[in-house]
C-alpha cells in the first residue's frame, strides 16, 4: 500500500474512532458531502486540506505518519509458537510488553529486576522470534502490533484468564481516573451489534492514544489497562428457572 493511500486510510480510522461522519467533515471544511467521500475514495488530497483534517483530529501530520507506519508494518497477530514462547518466560513477556510500549532498553534496566546481560538475552530472542528487530546499541524496532489479535483460546488468552482477568476485577475501582461501567437490559442482536461497533471504535481510540502519547516521557505514562466487554448472557441464578422447551 503507497504512502499515501495509508495516510487515507488513518484517517478514515481516526475520523471513526472519533465519531466524526463525513458530513459532519464536510460542514467543518465547508465542502459538500459528495466532495468529502470522492476525495477518500480517490485519496487524491492536497496538503493543505489533510493539515486542516489533522487540526480537526488534533494531531500533526507526523503524528498520523507514525500511526500509519506503526498499522502498515507490524504483526497482527503472533502464532501459536510465538505466543508459546513469550507466556512460558514472564521476563520475556515483560521485555516485549515493554519494547512494545516503546520503553527504552534503558528504561527496562531501571524499572525491573532484569541484569543488563538477562536483557540482551532477551532482546536477542524477541529478534530471533522476529518480534523486534534489534539495532545498534540496543535500539529495537517493533515488529508487532500494540494491541495485537490473540491465538483463539491459545497461550496468551489463557495466561491472561489466569493471571490477569481475576486480579484485574478483583479491586473496588474507587481511584481516581478508574471506572467499572456494568449495564443490563433487554436489548435486540441488531442493538447489539451497534454497540459492539462503537466499543471497536473506543478500542481504536485507545490505541491512537497510546500512539500519540509515546512522545512523553516515560515517568509522564502510567500503565494502563482498559477491557471492553459484551455478550449475551444471563445470570446463573436466574438461569436455572428459565422453562425448557418441554413445559
Amino acid at each position: 500500500m503507497a504512502q499515501a493511500t495509508r495516510l487515507v486510510h488513518e484517517l478514515k480510522n481516526l475520523l471513526k474512532s472519533r465519531g466524526i461522519t463525513y458530513r459532519e467533515l464536510a460542514k467543518l471544511l465547508d465542502l459538500s458531502e459528495s466532495a468529502i467521500k470522492q476525495m477518500f475514495s480517490s485519496g487524491n488530497m492536497t496538503l493543505s486540506r489533510l493539515d486542516r483534517i489533522c487540526e480537526i483530529l488534533s494531531i500533526d501530520i507526523g503524528d498520523l505518519l507514525q500511526l500509519s507506519e506503526a498499522s502498515s508494518q507490524r504483526l497482527q497477530q503472533l502464532s501459536l509458537e510465538q505466543e508459546q514462547e513469550l507466556t512460558a518466560d514472564i521476563k520475556l513477556l515483560l521485555t516485549a510488553y515493554c519494547l512494545v510500549n516503546n520503553w527504552t532498553f534503558a528504561d527496562i534496566l531501571e524499572r525491573y529486576e532484569i541484569t543488563e546481560v538477562e536483557g540482551i538475552r532477551y532482546l536477542a530472542r524477541l529478534d530471533r522470534m522476529r518480534l523486534i528487530e534489534l539495532l545498534p546499541g540496543n535500539r529495537v524496532k517493533p515488529l508487532i502490533a500494540l494491541n495485537f489479535q490473540w491465538q483463539s483460546n491459545g497461550p496468551i488468552e489463557q495466561f491472561f484468564r489466569k493471571e490477569v482477568e481475576g486480579p484485574f476485577f478483583n479491586a473496588d475501582f474507587s481511584q481516581e481516573g478508574c471506572l467499572r461501567l456494568v449495564k443490563n437490559g433487554d436489548i435486540s442482536a441488531t442493538a447489539r451489534q451497534q454497540i459492539l461497533e462503537r466499543l471497536n471504535n473506543i478500542g481504536q481510540l485507545f490505541d491512537d492514544t497510546v500512539i500519540e502519547e509515546r512522545k512523553l516521557p516515560l515517568p509522564q505514562r502510567q500503565g494502563t489497562t482498559m477491557v471492553l466487554a459484551v455478550r449475551h448472557w444471563i445470570f446463573d441464578a436466574f438461569a436455572k428457572f428459565e422453562r425448557t422447551q418441554d413445559q
